[in-house]
């Protein structure tokens, strides 16, 4: 069942990218993703999720190690950038209410991340988040972190991109996520390593406080 707070987050994305107001999208690979992807303890060809996913090079850079990727957005402008911005071509299919982009291996699934479904995801080894949980308002983080917790199954692994910042006062996305709030997100169903915090400036507004970039490793209990 679809809630209020999650349509009026539905409008807000849609019209950002219909708007191509989308400074959070980055031409660079995340740096942390680089750094910490678990290669030596995932299996070959780990199908991997990326929950709403843009546009994001970052699915490229998973797929050259191997990844087979299934990327969820809710916005079409989005996925048909992701594979026109780079030279890809895609085949479109329906089913059960989401639209899929796909070409070899990796996968975009067209819809609500809340509603995908548990078969279509299927057996997932891997999740990848950078920019979702921090677009999130605090109401709805903690049924993102159930959601997650439903996909993924025991002893899969999850990295975690987050931020935070002192400025307190900011109420848009992305939003400062403390490590408390990770820990109460997800202790219950997941064991969490902090592997880093990436201290940058903030160099456009409105965010203008020195930001904290973190990085965690979790594995599904």
């Amino acid at each position: 069942m679809t809630t209020a707070i999650q349509n009026t987050q539905h409008e807000f994305w849609l019209q950002r990218w219909d708007a191509n107001q989308i400074g959070f999208h980055r031409e660079q690979i995340n740096e942390l993703l680089q750094r910490y992807y678990p290669s030596t303890i995932l299996p070959a060809n780990p199908r991997t999720l990326v929950p709403l996913c843009g546009k994001s090079k970052d699915m490229l850079w998973l797929s050259a190690q191997g990844a087979s990727i299934l990327g969820c957005e809710l916005s079409p402008s989005a996925c048909e950038q992701f594979f026109t911005d780079n030279q890809l071509s895609a085949e479109l299919t329906l089913e059960k209410s989401f639209h899929y982009f796909q070409h070899d291996t990796i996968k975009l699934a067209c819809g609500d991340f809340f509603a995908l479904p548990l078969e279509i995801a299927g057996e997932l080894d891997f999740c990848y988040d950078r920019a979702a949980l921090v677009a999130l308002p605090a109401d709805l983080r903690q049924i993102y972190a159930q959601k997650i917790a439903q996909l993924l199954p025991s002893g899969s692994l999850y990295l975690l991109v987050t931020l935070s910042y002192s400025d307190l006062t900011r109420i848009a996305p992305p939003y400062s996520i403390s490590h408390a709030e990770v820990e109460n997100l997800y202790a219950h169903n997941f064991t969490i390593q902090h592997l880093e915090t990436l201290a940058e400036q903030a160099t456009s507004p409105p965010q203008k406080s020195p930001v904290d970039n973190h990085v965690y490793l979790l594995r599904r209990k």
